[in-house]
């Protein structure tokens, strides 16, 4: 008698379906938090620096440290290798995303906030090079998918920039950055949780 689907074991090698949708949804979660980092941090580069009254020639320089940050360590960090070490780099990349956004919400000067926000693109970057190599490794779908979950994690962080220009007179910009802290302890926790440990 043949086993039937609920006993048939797993081949090696391969995670149920399930987990594999949920290590890739979360990675696109993670991912999308990344980029909503980038994108909060130009639209407010000009007002965080208002604040601090820097020179008309220093409004960007935020965006432009988060910029050079984020483009060095897409750069650097791997694509490949186990996901048991995508899942450590991803889930502390995530974790040093909230403290370095935090960073940006408490900074006590403007070369502070800018500092900050260079090692804050940094963070980003490690989070959407790793996020997508587990997006990659998960194969959901016909593999098409794990294209469209970046894809849609691109759109879903300029949003969260959108959104966070709606939010501003409510929360002012410290308080934006405060909710993407929120966003990135939860990208951290659950991009931990989810990511298998090996293969």
């Amino acid at each position: 008698m043949t086993a039937s689907m609920e006993t048939r074991p797993v081949r090696a090698g391969r995670r149920p379906a399930p987990r594999r949708w949920a290590a890739a949804l979360w990675a696109a979660y993670a991912q999308a938090v990344a980029f909503a980092a980038g994108a909060v941090t130009a639209f407010l580069a000009a007002d965080v620096a208002a604040h601090f009254a820097a020179g008309p020639g220093m409004r960007l320089w935020p965006l432009g440290a988060f910029a050079i940050g984020f483009t060095a360590a897409v750069s650097t960090v791997p694509r490949t290798g186990p996901l048991g070490r995508a899942r450590a780099i991803g889930a502390s990349g995530a974790g040093v995303l909230a403290l370095l956004a935090l960073a940006v919400a408490l900074a006590p000067g403007f070369a502070f906030a800018v500092a900050a926000a260079g090692l804050l693109g940094a963070a980003s970057g490690t989070v959407v090079a790793v996020s997508g190599r587990v997006l990659a490794a998960a194969e959901v779908g016909d593999g098409s998918a794990s294209t469209a979950l970046s894809a849609a994690s691109l759109l879903a962080g300029i949003a969260a920039g959108v959104a966070a220009l709606l939010a501003l007179p409510l929360y002012g910009w410290r308080g934006v950055f405060g909710l993407l802290v929120v966003a990135a302890v939860l990208a951290a926790w659950k991009f931990a949780e989810h990511v298998p440990k090996d293969t």
